[in-house]
């Protein structure tokens, strides 16, 4: 997947095993090259809508991701 595709700025790629290994590879990414929206990202609850939202999305795309 991409950061764009998981909700950020760039097109970067962001690979992982799992659904848990994609997440935090990509929080990891977006530390590194978007602090400030990785900030934004970790002050937001986690029953935030956005936060429910973006969830329900990543879940979706995930499934249909094609492996590599």
């Amino acid at each position: 997947m991409t950061c764009a595709q998981m909700g950020g700025p760039c097109t970067a790629e962001v690979v992982g095993a799992t659904k848990e290994e994609m997440m935090a590879n990509g929080m990891a990414h977006m530390d590194a090259a978007h602090p400030e929206m990785a900030a934004d990202i970790k002050a937001m609850p986690h029953d935030d809508p956005k936060m429910i939202a973006w969830n329900e999305k990543f879940n979706a795309d995930w499934e249909t991701t094609p492996e590599n």
